[in-house]
């Protein structure tokens, strides 16, 4: 999720009530275990999540997920250089769900 974490940070988080894209959240993936991706969007109760960086796991690769495997909605980042708010942040160029 480089530039908006980075290795050895920790994170804050809350469940959420509901689903936004450009928030990142904690996700239970049924191969992966968690991760912590971008929400990009939403479709028929199904989430599609992307990385920051161009090196992270393909959208392809993540597929979408439903919204039990979300844990929770990052909300504090803790680093080196202290605390800092999660922004959330809409992705350069919106992927969507192939039809």
């Amino acid at each position: 999720m480089s530039p908006a974490l980075m290795g050895g940070e920790y994170v804050v988080t809350i469940k959420a009530r509901s689903y936004r894209p450009g928030f990142i959240y904690v996700v239970d993936h049924i191969d992966l275990g968690l991760i912590i991706k971008r929400l990009n969007s939403e479709r028929d109760g199904r989430y599609l999540f992307t990385g920051d960086n161009q090196k992270s796991v393909p959208s392809a690769v993540i597929a979408p997920v439903t919204s039990d495997r979300i844990t929770g909605r990052v909300i504090w980042i803790i680093g080196p250089a202290g605390i800092r708010r999660s922004r959330p942040r809409l992705p350069d160029d919106q992927l969507d769900f192939e039809a």
